[in-house]
């Protein structure tokens, strides 16, 4: 009988294990009875069969999602990772014959001193995955609880494939669940919830191929999207502790050798921070607006210019997400260059200029970097008939920027305005245009739309949306989505217990016609629940949109049809000002109140001007005293006039106190 050392390819079997060691026990509240108390389990990552590489951490991502979900909604008891490391390092130290370390059940029985183990496979499909999982007794090797289904990619990036998993598997093993837990594990995750166990699934896979600086990384992320993570803690102290020591390589004779060992993580850092930068483009949400427009007619030639609007809109949650990537990143190159400065090594070495002075050809620490992508969208006009009667090519180039600090940190800096613009179909034969048309998109950077890197959606400009009904007082409000956000038809009337506000000249009636005023700091807290005060670039982007269907006639499209006059001037009930609220938007002249006292009247412009806060903080005014800290007074707001003047019925006020009351006017969030 042979005999040798227990084979590399075996070794997956335990190393890609991944347990929370602080998930071991469940929540009395989410099950009722034992609970499965008389189980104990060892979770093993499922095989995987079909994925590609950037896809390896799947299975790890799996297993970390089983073990939460089985730690968390029964008392069933879990083999924590330390552990089941413990057990791994006896089982390598062993000899295994050629015939048994081919069966799995021996592997699986010297593996886990349990009751039952959990085993299963992946297999990417077309549209997703199939996924089989199987919890066995170890004793007898039966079944004792199995599940069979398929995710959708989406379903198993989010984890809900998993809960719903977890959710039959833990029901086929006797944990009776409560409601509450059933609706749990059959909902939607936590956004952060999610990235932290991506992050730290990715952790644990990169760590096994040996790169070390990319496991710190997606530690630091893990923990950084949840904190309470403490698995992704705890592993990041130990890889950072590691690398900052200076040792890497250290028990290697040739000096020589010792500094290629440090280069090559060096190396390894400087391509991290360059896949995360240039890898993957940022997601966008490409949106164009069905409402068809003339623009002009040619009497002489019989045509017409025919138009929509269109916006590009980035996606500001992965910028979020990649910003917090990119901080994790910097935590990790910080211990290489503490393990650098470590060695002592770093002058004779000739790596004192590192980070700046990199040592591959894409050092992304020499400079900021802008990231700009070509986008080239035809759209076509097509007639009841189904004839394409026009085309038109609209080129974007969205960008954003990663800057770079003196303290080695990175910021990912997006322009906080979405690209929008006009789609103009110019000079359609009149004959051809039909009572019914359609806009659709031909092509996107010469590839149909389906394979587009981003979302596609078609929608009108406007339209009406479900009232609001305020819990807090019961007060209804008129709502309407314009540009694919919803907007509060009205200006909140809610007086909060704190915070400052007013209803115009202290008159409660001038509240039930205009709403209330309030200073920036109570408006930016005073809406209701899933509504929230909207930023600067939503004004502008409603506005822009507007601006484009009405040619120019924005602020008499946003008004009501009533009530701008402007008795502050001497104007009543001219009508000069009137809207023609196309959108249902329905902006009031509720004025303002600030504190111009020498006026002899805190309150001013109602009736001829409507003010709104936005949630974007302007100005800084420097303090050169010994402090020198540094205050903002302001705040951006949006105003409406009564005059039809284009230039100024519609305008961005970057100088508004905030101090002084203001509308406010919700956002759906």
């Amino acid at each position: 009988m042979s005999r040798k050392k227990y084979p590399g390819r075996a070794i997956t079997v335990a190393v890609t294990v991944m347990l929370t060691a602080f998930a071991l026990y469940g929540h009395a509240q989410n099950y009722t009875g034992d609970g499965g108390k008389a189980i104990s389990l060892t979770i093993y990552v499922p095989q995987s069969t079909g994925l590609a590489k950037e896809q390896s951490y799947i299975p790890a991502l799996v297993q970390g999602e089983f073990v939460s979900n089985f730690s968390n909604y029964s008392a069933i008891s879990i083999l924590d990772w330390e552990r089941l490391d413990d057990i791994y390092v006896k089982l390598i130290a062993d000899e295994y014959d050629d015939k048994a370390e081919a069966k799995m059940d021996v592997v699986l029985g010297r593996m886990a001193p349990t009751s039952h183990f959990l085993t299963g496979n992946i297999i990417k499909t077309a549209t997703g995955y199939n996924v089989k999982m199987n919890i066995t007794a170890t004793a007898n090797k039966t079944t004792a609880a199995a599940y069979s289904g398929t995710f959708s990619v989406a379903e198993l990036d989010n984890l809900t494939g998993i809960r719903r998993a977890s959710l039959e598997l833990l029901q086929k093993v006797g944990v009776k669940l409560t409601e509450i837990a059933k609706q749990e594990l059959a909902g939607a995750v936590e956004a952060n919830e999610v990235l932290a166990q991506t992050a730290l699934a990715k952790g644990v896979t990169a760590q096994r191929a040996g790169t070390e600086v990319a496991a710190l990384s997606y530690y630091y992320q893990a923990a950084n999207f949840n904190p309470s993570l403490k698995e992704a803690v705890k592993r990041s102290s130990v890889v950072a502790a590691n690398i900052s020591s200076g040792n890497i390589g250290a028990d290697i004779r040739n000096d020589i050798a010792w500094r290629k060992n440090w280069v090559a993580k060096l190396q390894e850092t400087e391509e991290l921070f360059y896949e995360m930068i240039n890898a993957v483009d940022p997601p966008y949400t490409l949106t164009y607006f069905t409402d068809i427009k003339t623009k002009n007619v040619n009497y002489q030639k019989e045509t017409a210019d025919l138009g929509i609007a269109m916006s590009l809109s980035a996606n500001k949650a992965w910028f979020t997400a990649a910003e917090q990537q990119l901080v994790a990143a910097a935590q990790a190159s910080m211990a290489v260059l503490e393990g650098l400065n470590a060695t002592k090594k770093r002058s004779e070495w000739g790596l004192s200029g590192w980070p700046k002075t990199g040592v591959s050809k894409t050092n992304p620490f020499v400079s900021d970097s802008r990231m700009q992508y070509d986008i080239a969208v035809v759209f076509e006009l097509v007639n009841q008939q189904g004839k394409v009667i026009g085309t038109q090519k609209v080129k974007l180039n969205p960008a954003f920027n990663i800057k770079r600090g003196d303290d080695g940190r990175f910021t990912v800096g997006i322009a906080g305005e979405d690209i929008v613009t006009s789609v103009n179909f110019n000079g359609v034969k009149a004959n051809e245009i039909s009572d019914n048309l359609t806009v659709r998109i031909a092509s996107v950077n010469g590839a149909p739309p389906q394979k587009a890197r981003f979302s596609i959606v078609a929608m009108p400009l406007a339209e009406k949306a479900k009232p609001l009904t305020d819990a807090r007082n019961g007060k209804k409000y008129n709502t309407v989505k314009i540009g694919g956000k919803t907007w509060m038809a009205e200006n909140l009337n809610y007086q909060p217990k704190t915070g400052e506000s007013w209803c115009y000249k202290d008159s409660s009636s001038n509240c039930d016609k205009y709403g209330r005023l309030y200073d920036w700091n109570t408006a930016r807290q005073v809406c209701p629940a899933g509504w929230r005060l909207p930023d600067k670039w939503e004004w502008k982007k409603l506005v822009a949109l507007v601006n484009i269907n009405t040619g120019g006639k924005t602020g008499t499209a946003l008004k009501t049809k009533s009530g701008w006059d402007n008795p502050f001037q001497g104007d009543s009930d001219s009508g000069r000002g009137k809207g023609t609220d196309d959108y249902g938007f329905s902006a009031v002249p509720g004025g303002q109140r600030n504190e111009r006292k020498d006026r002899g009247n805190v309150y001013h412009h109602r009736g001829g001007y409507g003010y709104w806060w936005t949630d974007t903080e302007y100005g800084c005014v420097r303090s050169m005293g010994k402090d020198r800290s540094c205050t903002y007074p302001y705040a951006y707001s949006w105003q409406i006039t009564q005059y039809d003047d284009l230039n100024r019925n519609v305008s961005e006020d970057d100088n508004a106190d905030k101090k002084d009351g203001r509308s406010v006017r919700c956002i759906q969030d």
